[in-house]
């Protein structure tokens, strides 16, 4: 089983390498990632869903993506209350009030991003419309700690199967970025 994991996790890179995108992510650098173990997902009823128009298949693709990337990453889905991280999403539409609706919803300061205490790696400064956003919201302080985008050039000819197959390529590339070790600052 693991073979096919790690089988399937270089096609994707192989595949993204010869794409000319680069995942962007900037995260916390005083959140301690080491000692994340648990995930979980906002309900379907929760200010987070309301925060953005998504149709439930491709809420559904999103969620099954992330998912999937998680537990390939040895991360465990838990209950929303004993959750280490929690992961959102958001695929820009190109309407500014409800992506600040979601910004506000995970607490992500654009222009904090200026200060130290944020890491950049492949800064996502140029995000155009149909990139998808993960955020990974410490459950604490109800703030993104951790943010990635990546352009899924969804094309009005995408079928089900080929939308899918972008997403999941999209949240591995965006999931592979994750802090494996912080140093903590006090």
């Amino acid at each position: 089983m693991l073979k096919i994991h790690s089988i399937t996790l270089l096609c994707v890179l192989l595949n993204a390498c010869s794409s000319n995108h680069k995942v962007g992510v900037v995260y916390h650098d005083r959140f301690d990632f080491s000692q994340v173990k648990s995930y979980s997902l906002y309900n379907r009823n929760s200010p987070f869903t309301d925060s953005q128009s998504l149709i439930d298949t491709r809420r559904n693709a999103i969620e099954l993506a992330i998912e999937r990337n998680m537990s390939i990453n040895k991360f465990n889905y838990a209950e929303l209350e004993q959750a280490d991280v929690i992961v959102t999403y958001y695929l820009l539409n190109g309407n500014s009030t409800e992506y600040a609706k979601y910004n506000d919803v995970v607490r992500f300061c654009v222009q904090c991003l200026r200060a130290n205490a944020w890491q950049t790696t492949n800064q996502y400064s140029n995000i155009a419309k149909g990139s998808l956003i993960l955020d990974l919201v410490d459950p604490k302080n109800k703030r993104s700690v951790w943010r990635s985008a990546y352009p899924l050039d969804i094309d009005v000819k995408d079928n089900s199967a080929k939308l899918n197959e972008k997403i999941q390529q999209a949240v591995s590339l965006m999931l592979a970025l994750y802090p494996k070790s912080t140093i903590l600052m006090n």
